[in-house]
């Protein structure tokens, strides 16, 4: 950072001064002024700044590699030594210490220069930006005006720090004397003299003169000769660039340090998972931080139904999201006095501003943990549904930022409101905040139970309107100068590669068969079976022809069965009694009877659900509506989209290190569990599966069957009663095997928080010496 000069007064506070000088990277104040109220009233050199198809072009060219450099700064959290692409403060810095000749610039740079006549083929309103000006001086003017580049010259002199030696200031003359150091800059641009020769040339002015005799420049003054800037006018144009660059390098800094902490806390404690033997304690703690914050309710509604009770793990990640972002919302504070441009409501404009810039880097954050093609499912342990909980704990911290940035900032421009309402840059500002807060009430959790597909749709809508307000609120104001608009195209990347992800999963499927059979008179209960592909986890259905809303889709957990019958290799041993030809003869007709009856071997995906409202209600009205087949029961066959296969709780990995398994189910929960019982052959395990009613035990009765024939595999069933399910969990966990248990859980939301509490409960104990997995098999959105 530059000098400060005698009569600033820089305040820092905390006294933290370090942290408003670190990675100071500049900008003249000529820009800052251009829209700014109480403004310093200096004119700027114009630029064709207009939207048009061509400079879009031409900007946005490096899109590409913009957003490869922020996903680097954000996710490597490296820094690139580029000042012209990148988030201010972070990859875009400015290394020349050159504020102080910025400041003469803004002073000097508004003069009417003698070569300030009108261009040929200029217009009245030609290459105006933002702000209309009585005197507009010709870039080529400043490049070859001997009075206005020997004043700035002599300004360097006597303003800029002795150790900002003569290579430096040439750097900065080659490319500062006509444009701003973010402007875009070609070798055109070059002064028709070097800066040595140009503060030569002041120099030997001012000898002929006398130092005294020197004229002294007022702002907006006619300038043709050498001529001072007087400190009064210099100081608080100066304080004005480097409070400008030093709370907007800090503002850059603080959001990546938001968006890189967000992503890389759920990494670190999922790290926690490669410790050998999984210790007891490491056990006790993840099963402590696995039960709910208060009360026993974790899946299931708090009263009221106001939403989902956090876990004590998404408890303390919540809270620092909160404190994170409050504290850096706010701190480090630096304030600068005498300042042209803000001589008061420096505090008010730091935080207005900065509440806005996290807003902003928490697009990554909202849009991934959001994404069903989430990176972070594959690298921790995480579930989906914690990540939706955080998705919508991070987007309450977004709104309330994107409402403190508007309504500060409007306190601090109250004064200009009316000339305001007209700018483009404030009117889209509007729309990105009034999209954000409206998507709160559409998206608290009475709205997602009864018109999911409303609150859905109104998300993906409004969503879009949010970024593309942000987008244009950006460049209204700042272009591509600052980086700020990474991070909408960081948000806009995710949610593109998620959308793009899902269409290829669902087109490496095809268009597929299902056959929808109702296994109870009354279709409570419904099996969806779609031959030809093969699923694990859970996938997402669309019937395309059931309504006019093709779009719907949801999730169901397989139960990936195949069809048909191995080939049997069938053998007759000779006997040596009597009856060995009547033998013989059985043994062949038995064979040829069931040669008769084997079917190729086929892949098929099953899903058992039971009728609710939305899609599933759709599809059971449809199935009751169809005739009955010969057997009695109805079926209708429906052409599907799967988009598969996805996992909804990672954690089911960490069974493989388990010697026992206890697996509860309740109701079509069993269609979760049983695949990971199939997965676990050879380990001792427990399956306490309870219903309603015994229909869905047909259903899976071959794979029951299956499963029966492994004596380490325990099968009980409890139909139209509650499960005994502390009882289950105490015999288990004070079984003094070797070994981890893993408990598995998937049913009801009662129930399974009711298991969940238990085995909480129960791991505190002394007596229990077990190490226990819990994973909750479900969904929660």
């Amino acid at each position: 950072m530059g000098k400060l000069l005698p009569g600033s007064q820089p305040e820092f506070a905390c006294g933290l001064s370090f942290f408003a000088s670190y990675g100071r990277a500049y900008h003249e104040s000529s820009y800052i002024e251009e829209h700014r109220p109480g403004r310093y009233n200096l004119d700027r050199t114009p630029k064709d700044c207009e939207l048009t198809p061509t400079t879009m072009l031409l900007r946005c060219s490096p899109l590409t590699f913009r957003l490869f450099a922020a996903l680097v700064a954000l996710l490597c959290s490296t820094v690139s030594a580029n000042s012209g692409y990148g988030i201010l403060g972070v990859t875009k810095m400015n290394s020349d210490r050159a504020e102080c000749a910025s400041a003469c610039r803004t002073l000097v740079k508004n003069s009417q220069l003698t070569c300030s006549a009108t261009l040929p083929g200029d217009t009245s309103s030609a290459h105006l930006n933002r702000r209309q000006s009585p005197t507009i001086t010709p870039v080529e003017c400043y490049l070859k005006d001997a009075a206005y580049l020997r004043t700035l010259a002599l300004c360097i002199v006597d303003y800029c720090p002795s150790d900002l030696r003569l290579p430096e200031r040439e750097k900065w003359w080659e490319k500062g004397v006509a444009t701003a150091s973010f402007e875009p800059w070609d070798p055109s641009l070059t002064p028709s003299m070097t800066y040595d020769a140009a503060e030569q040339h002041a120099l030997e002015d001012m000898a002929k003169v006398g130092e005294a005799n020197i004229p002294i420049h007022q702002p907006g003054a006619p300038l043709n000769k050498t001529s001072r800037i007087p400190q009064s006018n210099y100081t608080p144009v100066y304080n004005s660039a480097i409070f400008f660059s030093g709370y907007k390098s800090q503002n850059g800094k603080n959001a990546v340090a938001i968006a890189i902490s967000t992503i890389c806390i759920p990494l670190l404690f999922s790290l926690l998972r490669i410790l050998p033997g999984r210790p007891l304690w490491y056990s006790r703690l993840e099963i402590a931080l696995q039960k709910p914050v208060i009360g026993r309710r974790h899946r299931t509604p708090m009263v009221g139904n106001v939403g989902l009770m956090p876990t004590r793990g998404q408890t303390l990640y919540i809270g620092y999201i909160i404190i994170s972002q409050l504290f850096l919302s706010i701190f480090p504070i630096l304030t600068i006095y005498p300042n042209a441009s803000w001589p008061s409501g420096q505090l008010l404009l730091l935080i207005g501003d900065r509440t806005g810039d996290l807003a902003m880097a928490n697009f990554l954050a909202v849009f991934l943990f959001s994404s069903r093609n989430n990176i972070l499912l594959w690298m921790t342990n995480w579930s989906h549904s914690t990540f939706l909980l955080l998705h919508r704990w991070i987007s309450y911290c977004l709104i309330i930022e994107v409402s403190l940035h508007s309504l500060l900032l409007l306190i601090m421009y109250w004064s200009t409101r009316d000339i305001r309402q007209h700018d483009l840059g404030w009117i889209w500002g509007i729309v990105g905040t009034m999209a954000l807060v409206l998507l709160w009430p559409a998206s608290i959790l009475s709205v997602r139970q009864r018109a999911y597909e409303f609150f859905l749709a109104f998300h993906q809508v409004f969503s879009a309107i949010a970024l593309v307000g942000t987008f244009f609120h950006i460049y209204k104001y700042y272009k591509y100068d600052y980086g700020f608009e990474i991070w909408v195209y960081i948000g806009g990347a995710v949610w593109f590669l998620d959308r793009l992800i899902r269409l290829l999963r669902l087109l490496s499927n095809g268009i597929c068969t299902a056959t929808v059979t109702s296994l109870h008179p009354d279709g409570e209960y419904i099996q969806i079976d779609i031959d030809g592909i093969t699923s694990h986890g859970h996938v997402y259905l669309s019937f395309p022809t059931l309504s006019w809303r093709f779009w719907e889709n949801h999730p169901y957990s397989v139960l990936s069965t195949y069809t048909g019958r191995p080939e049997q290799h069938d053998c007759v041993k000779p006997e040596p009694d009597s009856d060995s030809a009547e033998k013989k003869e059985e043994s062949d007709s038995s064979t040829t009877s069931s040669a008769s009856t084997r079917t190729p071997i086929q892949p098929r995906t099953t899903a058992l659900l039971r009728a609710m409202d939305g899609l599933t209600k759709t599809l059971t009205t449809r199935l009751l509506a169809a005739p009955a087949g010969a057997d009695g029961s109805k079926r209708i066959i429906l052409p599907v989209l799967v988009e598969s296969s996805y996992h909804s709780n990672p954690a089911t990995h960490d069974l493989a290190d388990c010697s026992t398994l206890l697996c509860i189910a309740g109701g079509v929960g069993i269609t979760a569990v049983l695949p990971i019982m199939r997965s676990f052959e050879g380990v001792r395990t427990r399956l306490a599966w309870g219903m309603r009613n015994e229909y869905l035990i047909h259903a899976v009765d071959p794979q029951l069957r299956e499963l029966k024939q492994d004596p380490s595999v325990q099968i009980e069933t409890l139909v139209g009663e509650r499960l005994p399910l502390l009882d289950l969990l105490k015999e288990e966990m004070e079984n003094e095997g070797e070994g981890s248990l893993g408990i598995v859980v998937c049913g009801p939301t009662g129930m399974a928080d009711e298991v969940r509490y238990a085995v909480a409960e129960l791991a505190s104990e002394a007596k229990i010496q077990r190490a226990v997995i819990f994973v909750d098999e479900a969904f929660s959105w």
